[in-house]
């Protein structure tokens, strides 16, 4: 749950990032929005590391929801950019203080929150479930409020593009579990062979996928070799491929011309 808790935060920090944004008839303007996300990140953070360490601490959210707090912490960020850095940096700190918890994660603490100068609650929350509202309906009301805010811009295509094939290395349900001296020497082979289009210059940039479990796309591969037929015929002279560990779908791949250089 920490990984999904950082990535969460994810759109509303490229938000920030890149967003220009219109000024509020009402209400937090977009970096004030950003400051008290950082600020409150770091507050349930605290409130989790000091039960995760054995301590009976209490939350209030009294000083993020202060205009002034949260210019001068606007202020000391460098503005909106620095804004978006505290909030990554928040959410990496809750993620971490979120999975510190573990068989605490269902203590009861005093919390209290206030909105609007009111107080809108002020009862015992479970600190694993307060962490998790946090980084999801809490964080989500956040940015519905930069949405509205947020002058998108608006694209045109590119005059030009640069064309490559796409090779995915697909896993075969057929082939038997290979022994581990198969393994090795076929592995072997399959990084020479990279190697080998590399220094031919077909292969820009292979590399391993990993996703979701059950995932069947092991690799991919960028190549420039003018047809996807052409890339075809390499990629299915790979020794993995031979071996019968993978299939081969190619595809055409464009995007703006010069957008991507290589290194050796």
């Amino acid at each position: 749950m920490s990984v999904s808790i950082e990535a969460a935060y994810a759109p509303f920090i490229a938000s920030l990032r890149a967003g220009s944004f219109s000024a509020p008839d009402e209400g937090w303007p977009a970096e004030l929005i950003g400051a008290h996300v950082a600020m409150n990140n770091d507050l349930i953070a605290a409130l989790a590391e000091s039960v995760a360490a054995g301590e009976e601490p209490s939350y209030d959210n009294e000083v993020g929801v202060d205009d002034d707090e949260l210019r001068s912490f606007v202020e000391a960020a460098g503005g909106i950019a620095g804004v978006a850095d505290a909030v990554e940096r928040s959410a990496v700190r809750l993620a971490a203080a979120y999975d510190a918890l573990g068989e605490r994660s269902g203590t009861l603490v005093p919390v209290v929150i206030r909105d609007g100068g009111s107080i809108v609650a002020d009862r015992p929350m479970v600190v694993g479930a307060f962490c998790e509202g946090n980084a999801s309906f809490h964080l989500d009301l956040h940015r519905q409020q930069l949405d509205a805010l947020e002058i998108v811009p608006t694209g045109q295509a590119p005059e030009a593009f640069d064309r490559y094939e796409l090779v995915l290395l697909v896993r075969r349900s057929d082939t038997p579990e290979p022994s581990e001296e198969e393994t090795a020497a076929v592995m072997s082979l399959h990084l020479g062979f990279f190697a080998k289009m590399q220094a031919a210059g077909y292969l820009l940039a292979p590399g391993p996928l990993r996703g979701e479990e059950g995932e069947q796309l092991a690799g991919l591969g960028l190549y420039r070799t003018g047809s996807r037929e052409k890339a075809r015929r390499l990629a299915e002279s790979d020794p993995a491929v031979r071996a019968g560990w993978f299939s081969v779908a190619v595809l055409d791949w464009y995007t703006a011309k010069g957008a991507l250089s290589f290194g050796a």
